[in-house]
């Protein structure tokens, strides 16, 4: 016969500190990061492109703080820690992008989502950034042999001096010419080409940009959007180069405003034309829009007020000084201050993609 041991009050005394730890494991709650325990599980996203890959859980990006996996191996499950700290890691850039990744017990919400690496089928992305506006971006200042690119893995829809409706190799000018003002110089150097030049230094192993350049000199923002007279010519850039594999709408560069200067309806203007990209390219998430100032030494430095209020109305706007910069005229940046402008875009787009 066996014979049930008493409960004395020196047992309980013992295992209730035991089960409290137990209850509060089973529960959620991490002795690393007891922000998990509210469940509030925000996200933080890179830039939303449900085609990422996701990162892991814990309270900084890709990171495991509060004892999560870090999704470190493309393709990898990485999920959250026991608490989850509230906000998913980003999980940015390389190849730890692929892993998925799910918040912490203790949180409600989802991995934030990344912006490079390998991507949901395991293969390497192709970033698409849009490069518009006006002369400022299509290029006024005579190329030189330091603006030649060889990388293979920037390329151009198109581009001046190539075949058009296929991907080339990139190189200045980006944009067509003589464009559909006809305005459009074939001896130039665009910002775009230093832009995809700085993104190199930042690109996830694998991947490939992907430029597509729509600027037309001298024409106001109203030509762009809907009944504008290039409005059709970038909806069909648009609908052809989201065709291309693995292909991922990551970015706009926007250099304007010289033609429109102090119209208080410009900025606007600026959110419709995000608003009808994003539209054409069919995807629901938001990437960044980086404006760019008008040169301090040109016609149009005034409507700098402009370029500021439209970056604040845009989800993920943002804009690159001018400060430093030099013109040819009364309206262009020289050479040096178009290699200038276009490393700020890229260093800009780098921060805004948390490559």
């Amino acid at each position: 016969m066996t014979h049930a041991l008493p409960v004395t009050r020196l047992h309980l005394a013992f295992l209730c500190p035991v089960l409290g730890i137990f209850a509060a494991t089973a529960c959620g709650n991490s002795p690393t990061d007891a922000s998990g325990a509210a469940g509030t599980g925000s996200s933080t996203s890179v830039s939303g492109a449900p085609a990422g890959g996701s990162g892991a859980g814990g309270t900084s990006a890709g990171s495991s703080t509060a004892g999560g996996a870090s999704g470190a191996h493309a393709g990898s499950s990485a999920t959250g820690g026991a608490a989850g700290s509230g906000t998913a890691g980003a999980g940015s850039g390389g190849v730890n992008t692929a892993g998925s990744g799910t918040g912490g017990m203790g949180g409600t919400g989802t991995a934030g989502t990344g912006t490079g690496g390998t991507g949901s089928n395991g293969e390497p992305v192709f970033h698409l950034f849009m490069l518009m506006g006006q002369s400022n971006m299509a290029g006024v200042a005579k190329s030189e042999a330091s603006d030649k690119n060889t990388d293979e893995r920037l390329k151009v829809w198109g581009g001046c001096n190539q075949k058009a409706e296929q991907w080339n190799l990139a190189n200045p000018p980006l944009g067509d010419c003589p464009g559909g003002s006809g305005i459009n110089l074939s001896t130039s150097v665009d910002p775009g080409i230093w832009f995809a030049k700085t993104l190199l230094k930042k690109l996830p192993a694998g991947d490939t940009v992907g430029l597509i350049g729509t600027a037309e000199s001298g024409e106001k923002i109203e030509t762009f959007i809907t009944g504008g007279k290039h409005h059709a010519a970038i909806m069909k850039k648009i609908a052809a180069v989201k065709t291309a594999k693995n292909a991922r709408f990551a970015g706009v560069i926007f250099h304007q405003g010289e033609s429109n200067t102090g119209q208080g309806t410009w900025p606007g203007l600026v959110k419709q034309l995000y608003n009808e990209v994003k539209q054409a390219f069919g995807v629901s998430y938001d990437v960044p829009f980086i404006l760019g100032e008008l040169p301090a030494g040109g016609c149009c430095s005034s409507h700098n007020t402009r370029i500021h209020e439209a970056a604040m109305q845009l989800p993920m706007g943002s804009y690159v000084s001018q400060q430093g910069t030099d013109v040819m005229d009364e309206y262009h940046f020289d050479h040096a201050s178009v290699v200038l402008m276009g490393t700020r875009y890229g260093d800009k787009m780098i921060e805004a993609l948390k490559w």
